[in-house]
């Protein structure tokens, strides 16, 4: 650890629109890797906490605090005499492996306190968000171990998060086996936010007029939001998350689930085997969250009568666009999200949910979905970086209406490859709620 705080050197990380737009979350995941052959040493405690802090070592950025200057714009500043000590914990658990195995992993049979941060970003006791959070939870009679890592949006995206847990198997891996000169020439990251600007094209393509409405429309609580401290804007949504008392849930589906519907759909559906897996997912969860709050409101669907209210379901479609922009192997920790909101009528979603039904649903998706470029990301970035205040204008405009929806497009990092040495995690899971 000495080494860690010796290696910080002071610097200021200027942070874009596109990483203050996700910054209300964290983003938290549990690996869950079992003790199969029963060692004596798995995974050991001093290995695990050494090889973490010679991994941030890469990773500067989160001996930082987040600092807001003005409205919307905010910076990781590191001062190397004044470090925000990463969290890192670790602790014996009571629950064996086996009877988390046995559950399938459901929340309610995960020891407590696994999450030392929750789903919103807030400051702790000590007044610092911390830029990292990590829970080591060695379960009962070493029958495996438990891995929380929690990382503010303000720093990266989910591909960067996962990058940050394989690189820390990495270094683990090689200080296990004494090859300590080989990580020092282990790749470089780059932290810097020009990197977007310089891998945009000349081309631009218009924003869609709902995404620039959403963006772009004034409101003076969106400007409020935006203007105060980011340790004032996180401790009012944990608590509105908590008011709510809000319910999460984790669902597996299968592949041959996913290819039971293409089949279900090919009739009706034209290029059914192009569509991608989200695609399914996403015209799905639109329609199914439709009919919920139907359900809850008490009404049911008689033939096509618009619902209640002003008949529409607004969904954000968040798109991860390093691929478009070319830059997935330039090593670049930090956000790539770009969200897409598009208006569905909420009488055909009401529909039920037949083959034909969700056919058509489909279908006004398909433009939000194959029409994302480099020029479309160009102009999105032009638009939100000349008002550095509207990255909190989505969150308040959808505060409005109870039906409106967030999905992440990008397809995931394999989780499972965060592999320290003795096999691939059995599980890996968001916290509840997340």
């Amino acid at each position: 650890m000495d080494e860690y705080v010796k290696s910080i050197e002071s610097q200021v990380i200027p942070l874009n629109v596109i990483d203050t737009q996700g910054s209300f979350s964290n983003i938290p995941f549990v690996f869950f890797y079992e003790n199969v052959d029963a060692a004596d040493e798995f995974m050991p405690s001093v290995l695990l906490q050494n090889s973490f802090f010679r991994t941030m070592q890469e990773f500067p950025v989160f001996a930082g605090r987040v600092k807001s200057k003005g409205i919307g714009n905010v910076s990781i500043v590191v001062d190397a005499n004044n470090i925000n000590m990463p969290d890192y914990v670790e602790d014996n658990s009571s629950v064996h492996f086996d009877s988390l195995k046995a559950a399938k992993y459901q929340w309610s049979s995960w020891p407590e306190g696994v999450a030392t941060a929750g789903p919103m970003t807030r400051a702790n006791s000590d007044g610092d968000i911390k830029l990292i959070n990590v829970h080591v939870v060695r379960l009962l009679r070493n029958s495996g171990v438990m891995i929380y890592l929690s990382i503010p949006h303000y720093v990266l995206d989910g591909e960067a998060h996962m990058e940050v847990m394989r690189r820390w198997c990495t270094v683990y891996q090689l200080m296990a086996t004494n090859q300590f000169d080989a990580i020092n020439e282990l790749p470089a990251y780059t932290f810097d936010r020009n990197v977007l600007h310089q891998n945009l094209p000349d081309e631009r393509k218009p924003v869609d007029e709902t995404t620039y409405r959403t963006f772009t429309e004034y409101s003076y609580l969106s400007e409020w939001f935006a203007w105060i401290s980011p340790e004032w804007r996180g401790y009012i949504l944990s608590k509105i998350v908590a008011w709510q008392q809000a319910e999460a849930h984790l669902f597996h589906v299968s592949n041959a689930s996913v290819e039971s519907l293409r089949a279900a759909l090919r009739e009706h559906a034209h290029g059914i085997d192009s569509i991608s897996v989200n695609e399914l997912l996403l015209s799905l969860a639109t329609k199914t969250l439709a009919q919920s709050q139907m359900q809850s409101e008490g009404r049911s669907f008689d033939g096509g009568v618009a619902s209640s209210g002003d008949g529409k379901l607004p969904v954000a479609v968040i798109f991860e666009t390093r691929k478009h922009l070319g830059i997935e192997r330039q090593d670049y920790i930090g956000n790539v999200l770009i969200p897409k909101i598009v208006i569905q009528p909420l009488d055909e979603l009401e529909a039920p949910t037949t083959a034909e039904s969700l056919a058509r649903t489909m279908s006004t998706f398909k433009d939000t979905v194959q029409n994302l470029d480099a020029p479309l990301i160009g102009s999105h970035i032009d638009m939100v970086t000349s008002r550095p205040s509207c990255f909190t204008r989505p969150i308040t405009r959808f505060s409005r209406s109870k039906t409106a929806m967030s999905f992440v497009y990008d397809i995931m990092p394999d989780m499972y490859k965060a592999d320290f040495g003795n096999g691939r995690p059995e599980w890996v899971s968001p916290i509840q709620p997340f």
